[in-house]
């Protein structure tokens, strides 16, 4: 059973200053995380972080899911349930700058196997995706 790479308490801890401007952080692909929760939700950018931000803050290790490989270094992948009415997907990494990046957070596009043992599946239709992850 894979572990995750980073410590989650330092992650929450690195949201929690990245929201009261003391951390920096990276959404590096913005239709992948908050253009996706804007366009679900209705909300502006600051919405869409706080959605994001607060979904991280809830997560746990039986949250995790896996280490995946991205651009030559490892990320950590988790799956939140329930949370605004869908199942989540959620990766990132602390880059070599000691930055939160590569924050991916959208509803989960595929089953995620978690290490608490539960499956999450997809609980978004395909009414409400975006109209760049219509297939």
């Amino acid at each position: 059973m894979q572990t995750p790479k980073f410590d989650l308490e330092d992650v929450k801890r690195r949201i929690v200053d990245w929201r009261n401007g003391q951390e920096s952080g990276w959404f590096s692909a913005t239709p992948c995380s908050t253009d996706y929760v804007i366009h679900i939700f209705e909300c502006d950018q600051l919405g869409a972080e706080n959605i994001i931000f607060d979904g991280i803050l809830k997560l746990e290790e039986s949250n995790f899911s896996q280490r995946v490989s991205l651009w030559g270094d490892v990320a950590d992948e988790y799956g939140l349930e329930s949370y605004l009415g869908h199942n989540w997907y959620i990766k990132f990494m602390i880059g070599n700058d000691d930055d939160l990046e590569e924050i991916s957070f959208h509803p989960c596009e595929k089953d995620m196997t978690l290490a608490s043992g539960k499956n999450l599946t997809t609980s978004i239709s395909e009414d409400e995706l975006p109209h760049w992850r219509k297939k």
